[in-house]
């Protein structure tokens, strides 16, 4: 028995090294296939490339735009009159929405009220505050912290804080801030195998770019906006956005929306914070897809969408602020064939969102969007 101790020792000891060995390769990998997600010396250099005037040339959308955004603000030279800022449903408003007018889409998916904050203090602290801030909420920007899927909040955790300590109102604690999910996927199997698929068809993982549209890769430009590639387009046709935004709205329409009422009371003191910065903030909503909006309505998931647009019409009727847009498409004017899927408006139909804004006519000519 003694004799075969030290042999049971030996075993273990091999296979731990072997695991440890196994997941620190597993993680090396996917961090050198998803520097735009785990590295900010990344983040910076296509942030770099931005400022140079260049757009970036991705071979998958589902980077951190967070991080991306606080290395691009810190380095702008210039404040855009205009900042749009929202989930993915806004990715597609490019720069000259606004005719006359300089424009930067800071757009970050699976947005909640917690980037909002996080993304003041960044204008703030590199003195970037635009005239105009379009906000957007959207069914989950008040979500209580349990029901929720996404993660990605947590990137700009350092800078939610600190505009939590400058508004006054209580913030999460750092077991709930702390982005564990996003070092935890270093070690997942799944996004390896995915990655060097991909990576094994488009040998590219970013690079700079002066092209604004690309046959297989999507291109993160320097007005924040992104461009799909023409081959996901053409997979995300018209058909594709009606069929799976029905099949998105019978499963939605069986659901319930749950609001943080912690949440929606700190957005009026947001509010006040930029209107004492002399920042005009403005509320905008993005339509469903008709057929999408067709499958959920007179459901209970629909009343919560009523009573959370109703909640952002009190607040801007309080705050006296302008409210755009709206969940019902063809209330808007965007029309089926404007839509990707359920919810993702192309960029022709956020201009007719945007177009919306009263806008003070610009004294001068307007500044160039790639200096921004």
């Amino acid at each position: 028995m003694e004799t075969q101790k030290p042999k049971v020792f030996k075993y273990l000891s091999i296979f731990i090294v072997f695991v440890v060995i196994a997941l620190g390769g597993i993680a090396t990998t996917n961090y050198l296939l998803n520097p735009l997600i785990y590295s900010r010396t990344a983040q910076a250099q296509a942030a770099e490339a931005l400022m140079s005037g260049k757009n970036i040339k991705i071979a998958d959308a589902n980077i951190d735009w967070r991080g991306l955004r606080r290395e691009h603000i810190a380095r702008m030279t210039q404040t855009p009159e205009v900042l749009v800022f929202g989930g993915s449903r806004w990715q597609e408003a490019v720069g000259d929405s606004l005719p006359g007018h300089s424009m930067y889409t800071a757009f970050a998916q699976n947005d909640h009220l917690e980037d909002m904050m996080a993304l003041t203090e960044l204008l703030t602290r590199h003195d970037r505050l635009p005239g105009t801030l379009v906000l957007s909420v959207r069914f989950a920007t008040f979500e209580e912290l349990d029901k929720r899927v996404a993660w990605w909040w947590k990137t700009l955790a350092p800078e939610y804080l600190a505009m939590g300590e400058r508004l006054g109102v209580e913030t999460r604690p750092w077991h709930e801030w702390f982005p564990k999910e996003k070092w935890a996927s270093l070690f997942s199997v799944d996004l390896l195998t995915a990655k060097i698929a991909q990576y094994s068809k488009q040998r590219l993982i970013w690079e700079p770019t002066t092209q604004l549209h690309d046959q297989s890769f999507d291109i993160a430009g320097t007005d924040g906006a992104l461009r799909f590639s023409e081959r996901r387009l053409k997979q995300e046709n018209q058909e594709y956005a009606r069929r799976t935004s029905i099949a998105k709205g019978q499963k939605d329409a069986k659901s319930r929306l749950t609001i943080d009422r912690k949440l929606v009371a700190q957005l009026p003191v947001l509010l006040q914070f930029l209107k004492e910065k002399g920042v005009t903030v403005v509320f905008a909503q993005t339509p469903f897809h008709p057929a999408y909006y067709n499958e959920i309505k007179g459901s209970a998931y629909y009343g919560d969408l009523m009573k959370i647009e109703s909640e952002l019409v009190n607040i801007a009727f309080a705050q006296s602020l302008q409210v755009i847009g709206g969940f019902d498409a063809s209330a808007v004017g965007c029309t089926p064939d404007q839509f990707r899927d359920f919810n993702h408006g192309d960029s022709d139909c956020l201009k007719k969102i945007l177009s919306q804004i009263k806008l003070k006519p610009k004294a001068a000519p307007a500044a160039a969007n790639n200096n921004l």
